[in-house]
């Protein structure tokens, strides 16, 4: 059985490149062939009855059994009206289960929708948080596959406190379907990390505090040591070249970059008291348009000043990374008070900027390297739906299914900044995720492979430049131009690339698609047995959850 999980950011556009791409007419003048597990062949041929583009898709794609996608944006009333865009509702063999956004502040946003192949799916809830302003936001829609259920999820972004709402109700949900004998499968757009490795390396951040206490104490540890000349200059500390390890030496030791940030520390947070926004303007070389922006400077103590970061649309964004004051959280849903992050906790790339502009010490890209893999660096451990996950996996004992197949994968992220052209160079994040209950990992297909690499296989399928390689299919995916003029049409292998045999893993549909890419779940074959043979129960809340049946298709 295979799962696939996509943000689609606009299920709108996407099919129109899709339509665009996979029409029938389209692939038949090459007849492209891609292999499925089974080594049985989807060849779309000259002659053959019409397909709907979106049904030759799945089939291209291993022939997807059910598929979930977030942000379709599609209001209720089209698909009541059978209004909806390409007649998405309605796939040739599958069943659809729609979540809209029906909240005035959200409609025309979010939305996810379920297609499920005939006979896999009972019923079906659009509204399974049982919160009438949660429900309402088309964030969430389970299915119930007799075995199983399937949550798939557009989580809210940021940190604002509706997202913690959101994610508890989620959890609560969950664990009631347990206790009414149900196993667990939850996919979508989480919009949160769970592994240092999920986040691009310079985004890794760095809590100076401690590495100050640390710095303290091994300061300590010097003034105490006897016999040893060189321990005793000064109660020194001595530096070892990007190294965490002591060399087991009498002597206090770190590695250069943290003493760096000893003895430079106090001097950066002086200047930063200076720091402030100021306007300023980019013009698009093409058009000669000028636009309004923000930039973040610090006064140096010889009185030059030193801009800091990137052109931003505010003046409070330019300044956000370079402000490292305690935040305080509350979180409405458990009427708690707490901690979202520490004082002085950055990020690698921020420290490394701080430590060349305001106290004129350069580490090299092996020294930044280091500082990110080292067990300093790592995701914020006091953000929210950071330990709201880390609860999910630990307490609940869900499984991070792609982290568990490939623990030692680097760059492989599922979304990029599309505006600032992040894909091109993968730095990204990974923040789509398919969890199960640990009760149901025996039945995942590990069998099928090693993960995509592009258009070629690689000799590192788990290292960046297979990454790389991957998400941008071996360099045909170009970066649009910042002067304008929109994503550039690729060829057609560049488009096929997304294409492979069905796996557990991630799926590199085109960047003029989505700025997400899909993720899959392979079952095994043994796996249906749990599913069975169903009948679609025509309960009240599956009804619901099927606005486009109100109206019948003239079609």
């Amino acid at each position: 059985m295979l799962i696939v999980s996509w943000n689609v950011a606009g299920l709108k556009p996407a099919l129109q490149r899709i339509h665009e791409d996979y029409s029938v007419s389209s692939t038949a003048s090459n007849a492209t062939t891609f292999e499925n597990n089974a080594n049985q062949s989807s060849t779309i041929k000259q002659g053959t009855s019409p397909i709907c583009p979106f049904t030759n898709y799945l089939k291209l794609h291993g022939n997807v059994d059910i598929l979930c996608l977030q942000e379709h944006k599609i209001p209720l009333s089209q698909l009541s009206s059978r209004a909806e865009p390409h007649r998405c509702s309605t796939i040739d063999g599958y069943e659809s289960f729609w979540s809209c956004a029906t909240d005035p502040k959200s409609r025309g946003f979010n939305g996810v929708v379920t297609y499920a192949k005939a006979g896999m799916v009972q019923s079906a809830d659009s509204s399974p948080l049982k919160d009438a302003e949660l429900d309402s936001q088309g964030r969430c829609i389970m299915t119930d596959h007799g075995g199983f259920v399937l949550f798939n999820v557009y989580v809210p972004n940021g940190i604002h406190p509706n997202k913690m709402k959101f994610l508890h109700a989620l959890q609560n949900a969950m664990r009631e379907q347990r206790t009414n004998g149900k196993h667990v499968v939850l996919v979508g757009d989480m919009n949160l990390k769970i592994d240092k490795k999920d986040i691009y390396w310079k985004h890794r951040v760095v809590n100076v505090d401690e590495l100050l206490l640390l710095s303290e104490e091994l300061q300590q540890q010097t003034h105490h040591e006897e016999g040893s000349q060189q321990c005793n200059k000064k109660a020194e500390i001595v530096t070892t070249e990007n190294s965490d390890d002591s060399n087991n030496s009498s002597c206090a030791t770190l590695p250069k970059w943290k003493t760096d940030v000893h003895n430079h520390w106090d001097k950066i947070t002086t200047v930063l008291e200076t720091i402030e926004a100021v306007p300023c303007q980019t013009t698009n070389p093409n058009t000669k348009q000028t636009f309004n922006r923000w930039r973040a400077r610090v006064k140096l103590a010889d009185g030059k000043y030193s801009i800091l970061g990137t052109y931003e649309e505010s003046a409070e964004d330019a300044l956000f990374h370079y402000t490292f004051s305690e935040l305080p959280y509350e979180d409405s849903s458990t009427n708690t008070r707490t901690i979202c992050r520490k004082k002085n906790v950055l990020s690698v790339e921020v420290l490394t900027e701080l430590m060349s502009k305001i106290a004129n010490v350069s580490w090299d890209l092996k020294t930044q390297r280091a500082i990110a893999n080292s067990k300093e660096a790592n995701l914020n451990p006091d953000s929210p739906p950071y330990r709201w996950a880390k609860a999910l996996l630990e307490e609940d004992k869900m499984v991070d299914v792609f982290r568990h197949m490939y623990p030692e994968a680097e760059g492989r992220f599922t979304c990029w900044h599309q505006q600032k052209n992040r894909r091109y160079v993968n730095e990204g994040g990974r923040i789509d995720f398919t969890l199960v209950d640990s009760a149901l990992l025996g039945h995942v297909d590990t069998s099928s492979g090693s993960l995509r690499c592009g258009t070629k296989a690689h000799n590192d399928p788990y290292g960046e430049e297979a990454a790389l390689m991957a998400c941008t299919s071996n360099g045909m995916f170009q970066a649009p131009s910042f002067s304008g003029g929109g994503i550039a049409q690729v060829s057609k292998r560049a488009l096929d690339s997304q294409f492979g045999p069905p796996h557990t893993g991630m799926i590199y549909t085109p960047p003029s698609y989505s700025d997400h890419i899909a993720i899959s779940l392979l079952m095994k074959e043994s796996f249906k047995n749990v599913v069975g043979q169903l009948s679609l129960q025509s309960n009240a809340s599956t009804r619901k959850s099927q606005p486009h049946k109100k109206q019948k298709s003239m079609m």
